[in-house]
């Protein structure tokens, strides 16, 4: 009993010591990490400014350059790289010092950012290829999925755009990338149409060189690439005239349109040409009860004393066979009429 008391407590004794002894050593690792934890907060604080210093210095250079007044996706883009590829070379060194391993936490960072974070790197790959690919640029107005607005700016994560009506609208890069895009200012030219009916009793030559004068007299439409106006159908209410002009795609093409469709309304007064007013059917007897007379064929008594109708065996038989045996009656004598002209009276 005695040994195996002193059993008991000289096990208990070790594993006093061995703990005693572990933390000793976490205590003394610690204390010999401390300085190089400090020394990687300090290079990655560092870095943090360094990557900002350098984005800085990269806009400027390309602002220098010209860069930003013409393409300034690219200015955006070129700090955001050097920005990043700062930082990571910062971090890197940063947890090199701390001793921590890169290869564990670059797998577990996979495995948390292709579950929490997807959604966040595709918005930010979508914008840099939107800053790469520029089918459209800042400063364009685009349409995207029924959003009509001015593109104000591409972040990493979103685009902000600018709405008719001033609103702020805030898309989605991935929504960009991935659905259909309308840009009205990326292409220089961009033609408007506008359609103007005239009486049908409108001499249309005229009308077609008074629309051509309003064109030319409208200030912001280009005469390369030629204006043209066109008859483009006949409608319930009149003659329909097209107006195919060119504008600037940036110089305010809803105002030149605008502009456009008041100098064809003011020839059309100068010059007495007749705009049709809308035509409509009014009913007011829909209430009224109204009899229909009935037609019923007469009977031909050629027909009724043909062959077929004497072997009929019944009068039901008979009834149906004679408007089909008078149907097929032709007389020999007749001679059909002579096709005439449609002109010919």
């Amino acid at each position: 009993m005695l040994y195996a008391q002193a059993a008991v407590t000289n096990a208990a004794g070790q594993v006093a010591n061995e703990t005693g002894s572990q933390i000793a050593n976490l205590i003394g690792m610690i204390i010999t990490k401390i300085p190089l934890w400090i020394a990687a907060f300090i290079v990655i604080i560092s870095s943090i400014v360094v990557a900002k210093i350098a984005r800085r210095i990269v806009i400027n250079k390309l602002a220098e350059k010209g860069v930003e007044e013409e393409h300034e996706e690219l200015q955006i883009l070129g700090g955001r790289l050097s920005y990043a590829g700062v930082l990571i070379v910062g971090v890197t060194i940063g947890l090199k010092i701390a001793g921590i391993d890169l290869t564990t936490i670059i797998a577990a960072g996979a495995f948390g950012v292709g579950f929490a974070l997807k959604d966040l790197i595709m918005n930010f790959l979508a914008g840099i290829m939107i800053l790469v690919s520029r089918h459209f640029i800042i400063g364009d107005f685009i349409d995207v999925g029924g959003t009509v607005g001015k593109v104000v700016e591409i972040q990493s994560r979103v685009t902000v755009l600018q709405a008719i009506d001033g609103t702020k609208v805030v898309v989605p890069n991935a929504d960009l990338f991935k659905k259909q895009v309308t840009s009205f200012t990326s292409n220089p030219f961009r033609r408007i149409e506008i359609k103007a009916q005239v009486d049908y009793r409108t001499n249309l030559e005229n009308a077609l060189k008074v629309t051509m004068k309003s064109v030319k007299e409208t200030k912001g439409v280009l005469h390369e690439p030629k204006p043209a106006v066109i008859i483009d159908e006949f409608a319930d209410n009149g003659v329909v005239l097209k107006v195919r002009a060119w504008v600037d795609s940036k110089s305010g093409w809803i105002k030149i349109k605008s502009e456009l469709a008041r100098k064809i309304k003011q020839n059309f007064d100068d010059y007495g040409i007749v705009i049709p007013w809308p035509i409509y059917n009014s009913i007011d007897d829909k209430d009224i009860k109204y009899e229909e007379k009935m037609y019923t064929e007469p009977v031909i008594a050629e027909a009724q004393n043909s062959p077929a109708l004497t072997a009929a065996s019944s009068p039901v038989q008979a009834a149906v066979l004679a408007p089909q045996a008078a149907a097929v009656v032709i007389s020999e004598d007749e001679e059909e009429p002579a096709l005439k002209p449609l002109n010919e009276k």
